[in-house]
């Protein structure tokens, strides 16, 4: 940051109420902003600027995937011109990678230690990298406060038609010692149910979209992206079942009129990860002002990698995250006092 930007900061009322080191930080940024340009991110949080980010990723499910909601034994899915589709709504994708995000933040300290998944009860404690990516809100009634979401999250739709990309598996009931028999009737128990499952190998083009996102919140919620591999019910007793891969990201004023919705509805052809790939870029390429693919994008990929193998840097990005946290709450008046932050600060043992 140069001594110009740090001058508005403070004249803007920016304190630093975390100590973090800001070499780390500025050679981060650097290296980001020669990936996508810096007037695609805010210095820190503050009014809405008209640029947008948008992250296009294929997820490919890589075991058994149980994506349900009304009904308890079919998967959710939509008619798309002359085929039915599985539809994963967007609340089941974002709930999973802001439950990585929640322990990433616990991992660095960022967090307040009483801080539980959708489970804030003080307004002070919405100061943590989390919660500003994802969104959130304090659930005490005489402390309600809510936060939006910075990456907007869409419902997933699957390219190929339901009945190709899905199977029916039978479960029993077991009894309490693990068998089918009935010592009370003296019979095999005949309590067999159905669930519908999505096949592993199954395309979901994707997109996540951000709107005034800081660099060290944008690298929040890709990590998170790119490092949770559990979704759908029952995933504590099932395997890995996705694999999150991003494709491309494109920039523009506003945000490019492409959805995974459409994808699945105008892609032809065969069904394989890099036809899927090219489409995807394509739209993104006829509608946006820039695109990131190829070698910049693999310089992103490549830069993710390396703060995640270097935890202490890593760390020093999170820390000035939790800072640009509490400036902002601090702005928006739903922290009023110092004594607050500083109580807070020392119950998160920062």
């Amino acid at each position: 940051m140069t001594m110009a930007k740090q001058k508005k900061l403070v004249e803007n009322g920016y304190k630093k109420y975390v100590e973090y080191d800001e070499n780390i930080v500025n050679e981060f940024r650097e290296k980001l902003y020669s990936i996508i340009p810096e007037e695609y991110f805010q210095e820190t949080y503050t009014k809405r600027t008209p640029n947008v980010i948008k992250v296009a990723t294929i997820r490919t499910t890589t075991g058994y995937l149980i994506n349900r909601s009304t009904e308890p034994d079919e998967v959710i899915s939509t008619t798309i011109g002359n085929k039915d589709v599985v539809v994963i709504p967007s609340r089941k994708l974002k709930s999973r990678e802001k439950l990585t995000g929640l322990v990433l933040c616990r991992k660095f300290k960022v967090i307040h230690p009483e801080v539980e998944y959708n489970f804030i009860d003080k307004q002070e404690h919405l100061a943590n990298p989390n919660s500003l990516v994802f969104g959130d809100s304090v659930t005490k009634t005489n402390e309600a406060v809510a936060l939006p979401s910075r990456v907007i999250y869409e419902w997933a739709y699957s390219i190929r038609d339901k009945d190709e990309i899905t199977e029916e598996l039978t479960h029993n009931a077991l009894s309490e010692d693990g068998t089918m028999w009935d010592k009370n009737e003296g019979s095999q128990r005949q309590s067999l149910y159905g669930i519908q499952y999505i096949k592993p190998g199954v395309y979901f083009p994707h997109f996540l979209t951000f709107y005034d996102i800081t660099p060290e919140g944008f690298i929040h919620a890709l990590i998170s992206h790119l490092k949770t591999t559990r979704y759908g019910a029952q995933s504590n007793v099932m395997d890995a079942n996705m694999k999150n891969e991003i494709i491309a990201i494109a920039l523009d004023t506003f945000e490019p009129p492409v959805s995974s919705y459409l994808i699945s509805k105008e892609f032809e052809g065969e069904v394989n990860f890099e036809n899927v790939k090219e489409f995807v870029k394509n739209k993104l390429r006829e509608n946006s002002s820039i695109l990131i693919e190829n070698e910049k994008l693999e310089e992103l990929l490549k830069l993710i990698d390396e703060y995640l193998k270097d935890e202490e840097k890593l760390k020093q990005l999170y820390l000035k995250h939790l800072n640009d946290c509490i400036n902002y709450l601090v702005e928006c008046k739903i922290i009023k006092k110092e004594d607050v932050i500083k109580k807070l600060l020392e119950e998160m043992g920062v």
